[in-house]
Formats: C-alpha cells, structure tokens, sequence
C-alpha cells in the first residue's frame, strides 16, 4: 500500500489477491487521498476488477464498446441518434487522444464545437454518459463533474407573411411536415414516424407514441388542413403503414427534410438563423396567447416541467402595446383640451376676491410653506 504525490496530486497504488490497483486520488489533500484510498481498498474487496489493473484506455478505444452499448440498449431511437452525433463531434476533438482516468473538468471546459451552445452540449453529455459508464464498468474510479454551456433561448418563430411563402414554394413531403408541425406542435421526428394507426379521425386526434419521458406519450389535436393534408395521402399511401414512407431508408419512413427546407429559405431570402423546429415554437407561442391555459399547451408539447414549455415561448407584446397606445389616447385627448380663457377655474379675471384668497391661502388647516411650497 502507497500513496505518493505527483505535482500537487495525491495517487494510490497498492495490490489485493494479486491485482495491482492505481491511479489518481484527486486530491491535493493528503488526509482526503488516504479516505479515499481507503474507500477504494474497500471496493476492491467487495468488488474485484473494479478498477482496471491494466493500463487505462484512451477515449477513442474506449468508443466502440461505448457506441455498441448505445446501439444495444433500451434507449429510445432519438437518444440513440444523440450520443452517436455527440460523439461524432468528440471524435474530432484533441480530448479523444486523452486516457479516461486523465480527462477533467478543466479539460471539457476548454472543448470547442461547431453551432449552438446546445450542439455543443450534446457532445458534453455525450462525453459525461461515456465517462459515467467508464466508471460503472469499472475502468476510472470516479467521473468528473463536467459542466454544460448555457444555452440561449429559442427566439426565431414564424409569422403569418412568412407561413405563407414558405407554404406556397416548398416542396411535398416538407409542406405536409410544416403543416403538422405549425398546427399540433409535433416535433419533426414525430412527423416523420407518424403511421396510420396513429390517426384518429373520430375524435380527430393523432397519437404520439414515443419520446423519452411518459409526457411525451400523448395525443395532439388535428386541424382542418391538417386533415386536408393526410387525406391527400392517404390517396396513394403505401402498405407500409407509414403516413410519410421511404423505400431509400432503412427505417422505412423520411428521417430529415433538411435538404429540401434549406433550399426553401434560400429561395425565400429567410436568415439561417430560422430553423424547422421554429414551427413547433410558433405553435407553442400562439397557443399560450390564444388560450392562456399553460397546462394543455404542455400536455400538447409533452413536456414534463413548466420551464421547458416557457423556453419555447415568446409572448406576445400585444397588451403592452395596447396600454400604451390607450396611454397615448389620454394623453392626446387631455392636451387637446385646451380651455378658453373665461373657462379656466384658475383664470384671476373671473376668481372673485374671497375665491382667490382661498387658492392662495388653500383649504383649511392648510400651512404655507409646507408640501413643496
């Protein structure tokens, strides 16, 4: 049993039933290194093999085993896609050349990535499950506490001019998508997975069967056009069952309209900056203004907190606008009343003397020289 110091940090390393156990404490303490090596010792004997006797991996050998549990587990297909991408993104980074014992904060914090704080965020949490599954399976000790960037809130969402145009040049299946998206607030994944069972016509109401949480379950409503939309298809639908099928793709249905919405804000002039997402954060932000009633709007998103629905909305200034411009109305009404003269009850010309004493003294009890006079 050994502990010793490298610069300002505490390490272990000692042997049980003839495995070598060592690595860094994390401490610059040198009572905390002995508590914690004591912990380990301690796991090491209700635990053997917890920690790798062997030398640790670096993070790109240690991805394949990652990504096939990924690719195994219960884990709905969204959160699959996630880490997949989250780590597509790790993989160009410097910290993939790096040990898994060897990673800290400090060295996430440094990561830079492409887009959003969001976009970068899905490779932090990428790289936070990798490490925390480092640690179940027994090669670190213990995970960094890796923290996440702040996120700006969504701000873009799509006016009544703008649905317009965007609905008169884009091209099927991606009208059909911003129709669904814009009337019931469905994520475009959603859309995309959409099958006829999902579809009830009596009660006009369409299904959504996945999502990670149970909220996420839920039924959104079905407008006229929607409707109009799915009637259309229906027309040639295939036996597939999928509302928006795909021979090319695997998964049998569309997986991204990505394509087709960039080439329509091209030809529109739209800023980048507006996204297809920006559909369901229209409908978030109308259906709060137009109903008031923040916990259907929440069941319709399938969200599970009041502070997620409230970062997809943007209410409207519309009452504020309101009471100033009936501010503005009073005040143009009251300086449009200029009195005459003979009807100012202040003139001195019509004030008889006893009435202008009174202005002058003021009302009974009243003290000269006092409130501001």
């Amino acid at each position: 049993m050994a502990l010793y110091r490298r610069g300002q940090i505490w390490h272990y390393d000692f042997w049980y039933r003839g495995r070598r156990y060592r690595g860094s404490t994390e401490e610059k303490s040198k009572t905390r290194a002995r508590r914690m090596e004591a912990m380990l010792m301690l796991k090491a004997r209700e635990k053997p093999g917890f920690i790798l006797a062997s030398r640790v991996p670096v993070l790109l050998e240690f991805a394949p085993r990652f990504l096939e549990w990924v690719e195994a587990s219960t884990l709905e297909p969204a959160t699959k896609e996630y880490y997949q991408y989250g780590w597509q993104m790790l993989e160009k980074t410097n910290i993939g050349q790096m040990r898994l014992d060897a990673i800290s904060k400090d060295n996430a914090e440094v990561l830079r990535f492409p887009g959003s704080s969001a976009n970068g965020n899905r490779a932090l949490r990428t790289l936070r499950r990798m490490l925390g599954k480092a640690e179940e399976w027994g090669f670190i000790s213990r995970p960094p506490r890796i923290r996440l960037l702040k996120e700006q809130g969504r701000e873009a969402v799509i006016s009544p001019e703008m649905e317009a145009r965007i609905l008169k040049v884009a091209p099927q299946p991606l009208r059909d998508v911003i129709v669904m998206i814009l009337d019931s607030g469905m994520r475009p994944q959603d859309v995309f997975r959409t099958r006829w069972e999902h579809v009830n016509w009596h009660k006009r109401v369409i299904f959504v069967p996945y999502g990670k949480t149970q909220l996420s379950r839920r039924y959104v409503p079905m407008s006229d056009r929607m409707a109009e939309s799915l009637l259309a298809r229906m027309d040639a639908r295939e036996s597939s069952g999928w509302v928006f099928p795909s021979p090319s793709a695997q998964e049998g249905h569309i997986t991204t309209v990505a394509k087709a919405w960039q080439e329509t804000r091209e030809c529109l002039g739209l800023d980048a900056s507006i996204k297809l997402y920006a559909c369901r954060h229209t409908f978030a932000t109308e259906a709060l203004e137009r109903t008031g009633n923040l916990a259907a709007v929440m069941k319709t998103l399938g969200h599970s907190s009041t502070q997620t629905t409230m970062r997809y909305q943007h209410p409207g200034l519309d009452q504020i606008r309101k009471a100033v411009e009936e501010r503005n109305c009073e005040h143009r009404r009251v300086a449009g009343k200029k009195a005459r003269p003979h009807k100012n009850p202040h003139s001195a010309s019509k004030v008889n003397p006893p009435k202008r004493l009174n202005l002058l003294v003021g009302p009974p009890g009243f003290e000269p020289g006092t409130n501001g006079l």
